[in-house]
């Protein structure tokens, strides 16, 4: 039998010490049964590292259907092989079919489900191969399938409300955009045409001088280049250099509205992928890992590789939290330090990502409350702007004539 070394923490006391157990998954029902939350976890001679398959990419929705059938057929009774099997025949992305394939052919010849699903880690990720494998181990596959399709539902419905959030402010700005450059090129040239020679007030002067650089190639189209170079470098530059992107997540963070959004809709992932991977029993060393890399703001990454660092060094989780105050409120730090009490972090993490995912969908409406506003003052403001400025020479003659 197997000799683990085990660090961890118990009622935020640091322990460390050695365990028997037939497996790592037994090892680690033993030390939670002892209220241990576990930070590292280690077989006594070297572990195999799994190797890296071939990748491949498949939209996210074509793998919540499969996760979803995949749950519903194994709750069902289903064998597992025939259950595969049939999702091969029913997937219709091809490159994804091929992927689901070679899962049913690895496992029928006998290769361990979450290994076989490990070799396609581009696009099942490392929650959901520790999800398998907890599953499998455990004897309860259905379960924490249901637990997989709820957490991709849950990350899903917080991007599309991101993506929601900034639509119709876009769609306004865009139409703003295409009105004002249509007034530019073929409004206000007309009644260029008509004061032509006579004396203009000032905004009438500026409006037309915009509406000539608008109209002149080399102004216009130096225009537009160089919006869409400055489009096309920021994208380059953030992908590329790693400060670059850094600054403008910082940035990001600290625009009112928008920032509040984007933190709430990372603590409601990462709590969700903690409670998940704490059910599954990885070690919150990993877990954190984990949660750094599905964290996409990289100031929020950084803290928590930061976190990861402290938690190493026996210090309880819920004060390293505490430390980045601006990242992680005093909800989140009091809900896990009562974790930290009980020994029950699944619980909790669960408790917290459903608190904010409640929290990111006022933000979200808080966001959009405050974008659509704006630009609509933004459009009345710009376009009645240039048609006062345009009718304020056919003002001032009626004024003579009087």
């Amino acid at each position: 039998m197997p000799n683990y070394n085990y660090s961890g923490l118990k009622q935020g006391e640091k322990v460390t010490g050695s365990i028997m157990a037939s497996n790592r998954d037994d090892a680690v029902s033993r030390l939670k049964k002892d209220k241990i939350i576990i930070t590292v976890l280690e077989e006594q001679k070297d572990g195999q590292k799994r190797g890296r398959g071939r990748r491949g990419k498949v939209p996210t929705k074509e793998v919540v259907i499969f996760s979803k059938k995949f749950a519903t057929m194994v709750k069902s009774g289903l064998p597992i092989l025939n259950t595969l099997k049939m999702l091969v025949e029913q997937t219709e992305n091809k490159s994804f079919r091929k992927i689901v394939d070679e899962i049913y052919s690895d496992v029928e010849s006998g290769v361990p489900m979450s290994e076989a699903f490990g070799k396609h880690d581009r696009v099942f990720d490392n929650i959901y191969i520790n999800m398998i494998k907890a599953g499998e181990m455990s004897g309860k596959l259905d379960d924490f399938l249901l637990r997989l399709v709820i957490s991709l539902e849950k990350t899903e419905k917080i991007k599309a409300g991101v993506k929601s959030a900034m639509m119709y402010p876009t769609i306004l700005l865009i139409t703003a955009i295409i009105v004002i450059g249509i007034m530019m090129v073929f409004v206000v040239p007309v009644f260029a045409d008509m004061f032509k020679g006579g004396t203009l007030p000032k905004p009438t002067q500026i409006v037309m001088a915009i509406s000539d650089f608008c109209r002149d190639p080399a102004g216009g189209g130096v225009l537009a280049g160089g919006l869409v170079a400055l489009i096309v470098m920021t994208k380059t530059l953030s992908a590329r250099i790693y400060r670059f992107r850094r600054f403008l997540n910082a940035t990001q963070l600290k625009i009112p509205a928008l920032g509040d959004m984007v933190q709430k809709s990372a603590l409601a992932k990462i709590a969700m992928i903690q409670g998940n991977l704490a059910a599954a029993g990885v070690a919150v060393l990993d877990s954190l890992d984990i949660s750094a890399e599905a964290t996409d703001n990289l100031v929020i990454k950084e803290a928590l590789l930061e976190v990861k660092k402290g938690v190493y060094s026996g210090e309880p989780l819920s004060a390293l939290f505490r430390k980045y105050k601006s990242l992680f409120p005093m909800t989140y730090t009091e809900l896990i330090a009562v974790g930290e009490e009980t020994g029950n972090m699944e619980e909790m993490f669960g408790s917290i990502a459903g608190y904010y995912e409640q929290e990111f969908d006022a933000a979200v409406e808080n966001l959009t409350a405050m974008l659509e506003p704006i630009m609509i003052v933004f459009m009345g403001t710009t376009i009645g702007g240039i048609l006062i400025s345009m009718y304020m020479p056919i003002f001032a003659m009626g004024e003579t004539m009087h």
